[in-house]
């Protein structure tokens, strides 16, 4: 018998270095830098090891924002990318985030090949991979890399122009029996996930295309590990004796795969995946001092003033800030709306958010909005802004006599940042009512909604496609754009108006 080790982290995002960046001289148990000490601790136990990155590694940390916004270069992320001693990866969606020349800087420097089976360029992988073969001693593994078809939806042409994005089970059955034939075990790295629930099949979500796991595990056949990610989920289980996992998020965890191999019939005896997590006692990182140097550096960017609020604001409940006005909330409204001349605006409060004490850092801020969305201005109807705030409102629940979170934006992932809250409106959201009959009281500029006007709203470039189930808004809608992103946006904001001159443009109520 013989032993394949196959190890992935998924959706590390940029976080290299043993911290969450929500302070300074962090040691926390994560991180790739102490992901790779537990890569070389089980290469000094197994003798074949394959390691690979199952996307989103350029975008999504501030360290990832400094490189690209301060230094126009991921060199630094690269380097350390090389070392950690990758066989191979697979893009994910963020990767196009910063634009393509970006991206193809980024690949040309690594040492490792990248997979995109399903993206193309001129009928050909973008990246010039699509499948790899491995050989551990005389064991052939055949992979495939494949990428959610969902990126268009996303991304503004421009970051992804002359690409063509096609379905990942379409593509995974094209080339299964082919990989089959030349290959003893097939591996699908796929940087998507679970549509449907993966014991009973019954859907998790709306079936958009977004996600595809499920039916790449059930109607692909020949399939013997299919690696996922995407939703930053923790899953390692076996189903039709097909190995499954998803390692997680952000450097917390590995995933590791063991396969037992007859080394006659080169076949898969026996097999088995686990999660591990970074843990407390993980050696010291050890890196060159110049590594080392440009985590100080972010840090030191991080750490600059901005501006100083006289009045803090803190979010000291994320709950209740969701359900009635909160400070935080209206400023970044405002800031839309002032940007934009839109009357209307809807912004999240994402999970990192913290609010502002009184001394207002560029940590503090990218903490607050740490996506780089850039804003668009769409002229929709009333009757397509009744259904925004209705999709709003389907973020809650009662349970037990009590307001609760809907379990729909909890599982299979949270999705808190699907819930907005909208400035320049008067509403109410009535959760004893059925979901789709809601909002209610509706007034714009003390009138109340007329569904058949037109008005303009400013949000995210995420939303303005649709993104997060407001399928009522779309890019036919867009009448302005503005290029910045969101934590550009604030900035530029504070460090030129006085906040406590802010109006009150959010006026809601959350009742039931």
């Amino acid at each position: 018998m013989k032993e394949v080790v196959i190890l992935t982290v998924s959706d590390i995002h940029g976080y290299i270095f043993p911290t969450d960046y929500q302070a300074s001289h962090q040691d926390l148990p994560k991180g790739l830098l102490k992901i790779k000490t537990m890569i070389d601790n089980i290469k000094n136990k197994h003798e074949h090891v394959i390691v690979m990155d199952n996307g989103d590694f350029l975008q999504g940390s501030p360290l990832c924002s400094y490189l690209y916004s301060q230094l126009h270069s991921s060199k630094d992320l690269s380097d350390i990318y090389n070392k950690v001693g990758f066989d191979f990866a697979v893009i994910g969606n963020h990767e196009f985030n910063y634009g393509l020349p970006y991206l193809y800087d980024t690949l040309n420097s690594f040492n490792f090949p990248v997979l995109s089976a399903n993206i193309l360029k001129d009928n050909q992988p973008f990246t010039g991979h699509d499948v790899i073969y491995i050989d551990k001693s005389d064991i052939t593994i055949g992979v495939i890399g494949l990428t959610t078809q969902y990126i268009p939806n996303w991304e503004k042409p421009e970051t992804i122009e002359a690409l063509s994005f096609q379905p990942a089970k379409e593509t995974a059955s094209k080339l299964i029996q082919e990989v089959r034939d030349l290959s003893d075990i097939v591996v699908v790295c796929y940087h998507g996930g679970f549509e449907k629930d993966i014991q009973t099949g019954e859907p998790t979500e709306l079936i958009t295309g977004e996600n595809e796991g499920y039916d790449l595990l059930n109607e692909v056949e020949g399939i013997d590990v299919l690696i996922t990610g995407h939703q930053h989920r923790e899953i390692a289980e076996k189903i039709n004796q097909t190995e499954i996992i998803q390692p997680g998020s952000k450097g917390d965890c590995l995933g590791k795969i063991t396969l037992t191999i007859d080394e006659t019939t080169h076949q898969i005896s026996s097999s088995h995946s686990e999660i591990l997590y970074v843990k407390e006692e993980e050696p010291s990182i050890n890196v060159e001092d110049k590594v080392l140097k440009i985590n100080d550096e972010v840090n030191e960017w991080l750490d600059q003033n901005i501006t100083h609020f006289s009045t803090p604001m803190y979010v000291e409940d994320h709950f209740t800030a969701r359900t009635k006005p909160h400070p935080l909330i209206n400023l970044l409204n405002y800031v839309q709306m002032e940007a934009s001349g839109a009357d209307i605006s809807a912004t999240a409060l994402f999970d990192s958010a913290t609010g502002f004490g009184n001394a207002v850092t560029m940590r503090d801020i990218i903490n607050n909005y740490p996506f780089p969305n850039t804003f668009n201005v769409l002229e929709v109807t009333g009757y397509d802004l009744k259904l925004a705030l209705e999709r709003s409102a389907s973020y809650f629940e009662i349970s037990n006599n009590e307001l609760t979170v809907n379990p729909a934006f909890l599982e299979p992932k949270p999705q808190h940042f699907n819930y907005d809250m909208f400035g320049g409106l008067s509403y109410t959201l009535n959760i004893r009512q059925p979901i789709g009959e809601r909002a209610q009281n509706i007034l714009v500029k003390g009138k109340p909604l007329d569904i058949k006007s037109t008005y303009k709203i400013v949000i995210n470039n995420y939303r303005s496609v649709g993104g997060g189930g407001y399928h009522m808004f779309n890019a036919n809608q867009i009448v302005k754009e503005i290029q910045q992103e969101g934590a550009a946006l604030i900035i530029q904001y504070l460090q030129n108006h006085s906040v406590e001159s802010i109006p009150n443009v959010l006026d809601f109520e959350v009742v039931y």
